[in-house]
């Protein structure tokens, strides 16, 4: 896992780049996790385009196994830069409706 930048929120807590893929409808696309919160997700990918309110679904990666989450997008976040990549991106927040979501970040990141 890949911890990058300060958080201005509270000091002990770091981005985290992790790839990991969206769904919208029929199509898949790959994102990266900018910063991950009790209620949802913020992603970001190159040309990523996704209108708000879209109902999404979202594949984080535990141990080797992809967990799926509902949500959708709550918010465009404008441009980000993901220094897993090396590039600006795209960024959304994903709010997730899924209640095993909550049990999962704490348990994976400790936030």
């Amino acid at each position: 896992m890949a911890l990058y930048g300060i958080n201005k929120r509270n000091g002990g807590r770091a981005k985290r780049e992790l790839a990991a893929g969206v769904k919208t409808g029929n199509d898949l696309k790959q994102v990266y996790t900018i910063d991950f919160s009790q209620g949802g997700v913020k992603i970001g990918g190159a040309k990523l385009q996704l209108p708000l309110g879209a109902p999404v679904e979202l594949f984080l990666e535990k141990k080797g196994e992809k967990i799926p989450f509902l949500g959708r997008i709550a918010r465009n976040d404008g441009i980000y830069h993901i220094n897993r990549i090396g590039r600006d991106a795209n960024a959304f927040f994903v709010k997730i409706t899924d209640e095993r979501f909550s049990a999962f970040v704490k348990e994976a990141y400790q936030v």
